[in-house]
């Protein structure tokens, strides 16, 4: 077992072997690094030792979890039930918060039980992860939002269809309304001006429909349209925002502007929300054909 123990202390920062029924320990070994602590190399309860060493080295955020999670009963109970005892912390080593993991096992050797404590270095790998789920998480921000608008996309709007969808299965009853919009002319800027130009007219339009939705989730659902959905206070005077979209496309009519058709729907029950996205784009392109045949290019 020591043979073993003597392979693997280079990995770790120092070593102790704890009599597990009267706390009697030694330091095996320990790093050039963690030789700075000057820590005891025997003594009479390793458990009341390195709570009180722990005390000055944890790093002050983790020190109430070491506290609460190292004991002699945790690290023999942990042994007896999983076969090892773990815990991950950070430590102050030269003047810095290292992740370290405090390992415990129990050896035999010639008849005797041994609780064999390491201290390891952990930093490297879990500072990795760390930038890993950084890189992660903010892929998948972007992933959710569309390129050119800066709204969130169909894929963000499909996530929160799904959360409506449980919380009508759980019988929640939310209150939200629909809103489909679809900006008009924009294949003719594309084809007379050019997809540039197209560009900006349709985060133009996205700009209009987020300053009338202001605090409703807009989503670019593709091409040109979006979805809104509403609720708490844009909810509650949804009617207000679409006679607010009404005089816009009016004015849009008259002036040569940017005019959106929409439809809006509330939910009433219904099972799915798919339900209340059919009646709300149903009206938007009665909208739309009403627009058209009023608008003159």
């Amino acid at each position: 077992a020591y043979a073993r123990l003597s392979a693997l202390s280079q990995d770790f920062l120092c070593l102790f072997s704890v009599d597990p029924e009267t706390g009697r320990y030694r330091l095996y070994s320990s790093s050039e690094s963690f030789e700075q602590y000057k820590l005891p190399t025997q003594g009479e309860d390793f458990f009341a030792a390195a709570r009180e060493q722990g005390s000055k080295l944890v790093y002050r955020d983790d020190l109430e979890r070491f506290l609460s999670g190292f004991g002699r009963e945790q690290v023999l109970e942990a042994i007896a039930s999983h076969g090892r005892y773990a815990l991950s912390y950070r430590l102050m080593v030269a003047n810095r918060p290292n992740y370290i993991q405090l390992k415990a096992a129990m050896v035999n050797e010639r008849g005797s039980r041994h609780l064999v404590v390491g201290i390891l270095d952990i930093d490297s790998s879990v500072r990795q992860e760390q930038k890993f789920s950084r890189r992660l998480a903010l892929a998948q921000a972007k992933a959710t939002f569309d390129a050119l608008t800066g709204v969130r996309n169909n894929h963000a709007y499909r996530d929160l269809e799904e959360e409506l969808n449980a919380a009508i299965a759980g019988n929640r009853h939310p209150r939200f309304a629909l809103t489909i919009l679809d900006v008009n002319d924009l294949k003719r800027i594309n084809d007379s001006e050019g997809h540039q130009a197209g560009d900006r007219y349709l985060c133009a339009a996205c700009k209009i429909i987020c300053d009338t939705f202001l605090h409703s989730a807009v989503f670019r659902f593709g091409g040109d349209e979006f979805v809104v959905v509403s609720q708490g206070a844009d909810y509650e005077r949804i009617d207000e925002l679409l006679e607010k979209m009404r005089a816009h496309n009016e004015k849009a009519i008259l002036t040569g502007g940017i005019s959106i058709a929409c439809g809006m729907s509330r939910y009433d029950g219904d099972a799915r929300v798919t339900s209340v996205f059919e009646r709300a784009d149903f009206k938007m392109y009665k909208n739309k054909k009403d627009l058209k045949a009023r608008t003159v290019r």
